[in-house]
């Protein structure tokens, strides 16, 4: 809009010089007759103050022309200004915006995956072996199969500590009805002992079947604890899970040993030790 004004103006300034600056004058219009010649001073003088008059108005229209020019071209940088600020308010405003909905749109990096299961950092790694499984049944990231493994070891282990306790229970102290039983791994297969045998047997197969399943959702063996001497809180706990493991695997050897003395020497556990 600015530049068509400035345009127009400056047309208009061309058109009024344009018109000042040639003024026909018509050939005879001063007459050559003796009898007038004593007006063309005056007719000279009427010329003289014409040609003045229009370097006037041709000046004047020269001057309004260059101020409507020169207000035009104010008025145009103070629209371009105006404009200019605007349009940098508008993208300084839009700019947080636009960052912030960039943020927004990021996906939020996935958390690392957890570290591979490691059967060398689980309970029962105790010195002076430290993780000890020479045959390699642990596998490295194999949970399950190491539940399973523990799980075996410690039924194995609580078996173990009740037979080998009970080799050497029984040479010293005998219960009614089986005065006659033999002591020792012959109690088994002679008599009443087979019986109590056989109780023994169907008596743990409910207790693990029906009573003591094993929660996958907690430790393997973690059936609770159900003897609290003098009320004292032993808990569940790695030190007292390392006791058991440790005393289970120390009283399986002790379970093997006594078993394979007795039918090496016919001795039982209490005989062997010699009393």
């Amino acid at each position: 809009m600015s530049k068509a004004m400035a345009a127009t103006s400056l047309g208009l300034v061309v058109y009024g010089a344009s018109k000042t600056a040639f003024v026909p004058v018509a050939q005879g219009a001063v007459p050559s007759d003796p009898g007038v010649a004593a007006l063309r001073g005056a007719v000279a003088g009427e010329q003289a103050a014409a040609r003045e008059s229009t370097t006037v108005s041709r000046g004047m229209v020269c001057v309004s022309g260059a101020m409507a020019v020169a207000a035009l071209g104010r008025s145009g940088n103070h629209r371009s200004r105006g404009v200019a600020s605007k349009a940098v308010g508008t993208q300084a405003v839009e700019e947080p915006v636009v960052a912030e909905d960039a943020a927004k749109a990021e996906p939020e990096a996935p958390p690392p995956p957890p570290p591979p299961f490691n059967p060398a950092d689980e309970v029962g790694v105790t010195a002076p072996l430290g993780f000890f499984d020479p045959l390699g049944f642990s596998k490295m990231g194999d949970e399950e199969g190491f539940r399973n493994l523990r799980l075996a070891e410690i039924k194995h282990a609580r078996v173990a500590m009740m037979a080998a306790v009970g080799a050497v229970f029984q040479c010293v102290v005998q219960f009614p009805g089986f005065q006659n039983v033999p002591k020792g791994i012959g109690a088994v297969t002679s008599g009443n002992g087979t019986i109590g045998f056989a109780a023994l047997f169907v008596m743990a197969g409910a207790l693990e079947l029906v009573f003591w399943k094993q929660d996958p959702n907690k430790q393997v063996g973690d059936f609770g604890n159900p003897l609290q001497p003098g009320g004292a809180d032993l808990g569940y706990n790695t030190d007292m899970r390392n006791f058991e493991l440790n005393n289970g695997r120390f009283s399986m050897f002790a379970a093997i040993g006594i078993i394979a003395a007795e039918i090496v020497s016919g001795k039982t556990a209490v005989a062997q030790l010699g009393f």
